[in-house]
């Protein structure tokens, strides 16, 4: 029987998930923002603006959605210099766009249960709760193995790529959350700040984002999608359509230079295009001990896009 990873009905939906405005210590405003967003194809921005949660529903009408949130900071304040501080930031997204009171208090760093509580609250205040950038973050296996209430890991921020020269692939630190048992998502974002960097305002913008399939263009209807995972993450290439039938797993792409499919374990495999045709479809057998599968496709020009992980035993 086929079915669907990407719902088969709806359209995709463009969105930058990560999105600091002059609110914070971005450059622009929301609206400059939301303007310089939908002129490059974008239906939707979730404002993350540092520690205060904004409402900006004003700005969404019927072609662009602003999602609500804010950017936590939980740093380990035991040195003066900010290029060595480790850090966990969270986004968390508001699942409706009405006001959600006073947000919870934040707690110290090397308290691992405090910060699951704090995540904890914000879960049950009503916000989805992302990871964000663990390589710009400093964080190691010790830092996030024992998190919860995470719903979404950044496996792409562009802006660390782009503005600091860090890798801002974080596909290690999904894959070892994965194999650890979290069942998460995963996001690539911009984490724009437009501040002007080398005197180009967007060098750290455009560059990440999640293409969500869903109905329409509302809030309660995107963040039902989100929240379900009906999204993919990518820095460039589209996945057209996903699905699974007879222990297989079948891809349709725009044209990309290799697909390759990763699991729990070492068994994985990878199709590449030949030199005259590029790729545009791809097939792997599934085994049920894979446990999870993930799919990720790469363009000519080495930018990825990358599904969530799909337990076996949930579809």
């Amino acid at each position: 029987m086929k079915k669907h990873l990407l719902p088969e009905n709806g359209q995709f939906y463009k969105a930058n998930m990560h999105c600091h405005t002059n609110l914070s210590d971005g450059w622009l405003t929301p609206e400059e923002v939301k303007k310089a967003y939908s002129e490059k194809g974008y239906s939707i921005v979730a404002f993350t603006d540092h520690e205060n949660l904004f409402y900006h529903n004003d700005l969404s009408d019927k072609n662009f959605l602003a999602i609500n949130g804010f950017e936590a900071d939980i740093s380990q304040r035991i040195c003066s210099d900010n290029n060595y501080i480790k850090c966990y930031h969270f986004n968390a997204f508001a699942l409706f766009p009405a006001d959600r009171g006073p947000l919870p208090q934040k707690t110290e760093y090397d308290d691992i249960d405090a910060i699951n509580d704090y995540i904890a609250k914000l879960n049950k205040q009503g916000f989805l709760v992302c990871y964000n950038h663990p390589y710009w973050s400093l964080q190691t296996l010790d830092d996030y193995r024992y998190l919860k209430g995470i719903f979404a890991c950044e496996i792409f921020n562009y802006c660390s790529y782009m503005v600091d020269g860090i890798d801002g692939n974080n596909t290690h630190v999904y894959d070892t959350l994965l194999r650890l048992g979290h069942r998460i998502y995963c996001m690539a974002t911009d984490d724009n700040h437009n501040r002007g960097v080398s005197g180009v305002s967007f060098a750290d913008s455009f560059g990440g984002f999640i293409m969500i399939k869903a109905e329409e263009l509302t809030y309660s209807c995107i963040m039902n999608a989100i929240q379900k995972g009906d999204f993919y993450a990518s820095a460039g290439p589209e996945i057209n359509e996903l699905w699974v039938e007879d222990n297989t797993v079948t891809v349709t792409t725009s044209p990309c230079a290799h697909i390759a499919l990763s699991t729990s374990g070492r068994r994985g495999e990878r199709i590449v295009a030949d030199n005259c045709k590029p790729l545009e479809h791809a097939v792997f057998k599934l085994n049920p001990a894979d446990t999870f599968f993930r799919l990720e496709v790469t363009d000519e020009k080495g930018l990825r896009a990358n599904t969530r992980a799909y337990f076996l035993d949930e579809i």
